[in-house]
């Protein structure tokens, strides 16, 4: 009779942890839902930006191979084709494609595509194999923006404020990262603050 005693406390107490995990995931979910598409509006970079840069002259060498310097020739033209194109990317901001890596509470059962609107087209990040500079998912969509994860949130007791990571990947060494601050205000998330943790 004891022994069953126990057995029962042990199954209640199990049962209850459960409920309450279960409670704590619905929530966090609920609100990741809410803030998901205002973080990534506030962290993301266009990697088309990120990475455009003027191309540069060609390596001048001396005789003994050593290098000198780059040819300038024909530079400031390449400088203003750059600054024309980089023009146009900035007013291209719809149906930005943006990868979401499996971290946090994204995995692959995630219905990623939900959070998608006029902006923002997203996919799950294992869609491709992982490939140098992302040029895979270059040559698959002309408009991918890089690619991002997220870290779970940790609430505060009350759950009326929580902190999470974020990080933004463009490639080998490039890429930023951001801890996320949010709290409930007149019954709705919102961001408070965005602070820069790391770059590369």
């Amino acid at each position: 009779m004891k022994q069953l005693n126990i057995i029962i406390i042990i199954l209640t107490f199990i049962f209850f942890g459960c409920k309450k995990r279960n409670y704590e995931l619905e929530f966090e979910q609920k609100v990741f839902d809410e803030v998901f598409v205002k973080i990534v509006d506030s962290t993301y970079k266009d990697k088309r930006l990120y990475t455009c840069f003027p191309e540069q002259g060609k390596p001048i060498y001396d005789k003994d191979g050593k290098w000198i310097g780059l040819d300038s020739t024909g530079q400031k033209q390449r400088d203003i084709e750059c600054e024309i194109k980089r023009a146009a990317l900035k007013k291209d901001t719809l149906n930005l494609v943006i990868a979401i890596g499996n971290k946090g509470i994204i995995n692959s059962k995630t219905n990623i595509e939900k959070y998608n609107n006029k902006k923002f087209i997203f996919k799950h990040f294992t869609e491709l194999p992982e490939v140098e500079n992302f040029i895979n998912w270059e040559s698959k969509y002309p408009k991918f923006a890089g690619a991002m994860f997220f870290s779970n949130i940790k609430f505060d007791a009350k759950k009326e404020s929580g902190i999470l990571d974020v990080g933004y990947i463009c490639g080998g060494r490039c890429g930023l990262g951001y801890s996320v601050f949010i709290k409930k205000i007149k019954g709705k998330w919102i961001i408070v603050k965005v602070e820069d943790t790391w770059i590369s």
